[in-house]
Parts: structure tokens; C-alpha cells; sequence
């Protein structure tokens, strides 16, 4: 059962459908975004709200691992907003009735942390009734954005000798 969980879950995800992924989770689901740890998304109507921004923002999401036992499993994809390339790796934590009851998230490179922050933040305050907030986080990450892929290029030519 916790495999048919996980392979609705994965399919859900790798094709953009937030109704098949709220379907295996639990009522009081709790999302750990990789975002920020001031926070956390409780219950399925916030973390359909976070969903619902991941999964119109995140293309070509592609599952490349799945491991664990009944009771947890780690998820690993890989996908891109805009141009820039994440990798991403969920705990997934799941109920008596494999339900998911907890997703911790984590996420790599650093330019894909601040593309999805880009791109998610404004989005779910926005969900969220906070249209100021939606507009500060978009103001305030832009820069953030052009530093960290700046800092990628130059990094990369130095690894390249």
C-alpha cells in the first residue's frame, strides 16, 4: 500500500495534478517547506495552496528515486523553473493507512532555491490573502536571484581549471 502511495504521489506530481496529490495525503498533512524553517504548512488547505504554486512553477519534475520502508520514504526529483535546474528530495512520512501525514522538503542548487523562492513566495501569499506580501517577497527576491546566479557562473569557472 505505501508504494501505491508514493506512485500516485510521484505521478501526481510529474504531471502537474494537485487533486492526485492531495488525494494521498492525510487531513492533518503537515508540509516542512525548504524554503524557510520559520514555518510550516498544516493541514490539506495550506498545503494544497503550496501545490498549487510548486506545481505551476516547476516544470519537467521527474522522479529519479524513491526509497525507504512503510512508515517513510524518500522522494527524489529533479526538474527546472524557468531555466535554472533544481533537484529536490522529500521525507515522506505516512499514516497507518499509508496516507501522508508529513513532507519534509529539501532542495539543491542554490540558484534553484531562489528560483522557486521567486516564484512560490509571492504565489502563496498571494493564496493566502496577503497581496502586499506577494508584491514585497517578488521585489526582494529578484536581486537576491541575479547575486546567487551570478556567483554560480563565476564559481563554475573557477572549478573548471
Amino acid at each position: 500500500m505505501t508504494m501505491e502511495t508514493t506512485e500516485t504521489f510521484r505521478r501526481a506530481t510529474e504531471t502537474g495534478d494537485v487533486e492526485l496529490a492531495m488525494s494521498t495525503m492525510s487531513e492533518d498533512v503537515v508540509l516542512r517547506s525548504p524554503l524557510t524553517d520559520r514555518g510550516r504548512f498544516a493541514g490539506r488547505e495550506d498545503v494544497r495552496a503550496v501545490f498549487e504554486a510548486a506545481l505551476s512553477s516547476i516544470e519537467d519534475i521527474r522522479f529519479h528515486t524513491d526509497i525507504g520502508d512503510d512508515r517513510q520514504r524518500a522522494l527524489f526529483y529533479r526538474g527546472r523553473v524557468g531555466r535554472t535546474a533544481i533537484e529536490e528530495c522529500s521525507l515522506v512520512r505516512l499514516d497507518d493507512q499509508a496516507r501522508i501525514v508529513e513532507l519534509t522538503m529539501w532542495m539543491r542548487p542554490l540558484p534553484g532555491i531562489t528560483a522557486v523562492m521567486g516564484a512560490l513566495g509571492p504565489k502563496i501569499a498571494r493564496s493566502f490573502g496577503k497581496p502586499k506580501l506577494a508584491v514585497l517577497l517578488s521585489v526582494l527576491t529578484k536581486p537576491l536571484q541575479v547575486m546567487v546566479g551570478s556567483g554560480d557562473r563565476l564559481a563554475a569557472r573557477v572549478l573548471k581549471r
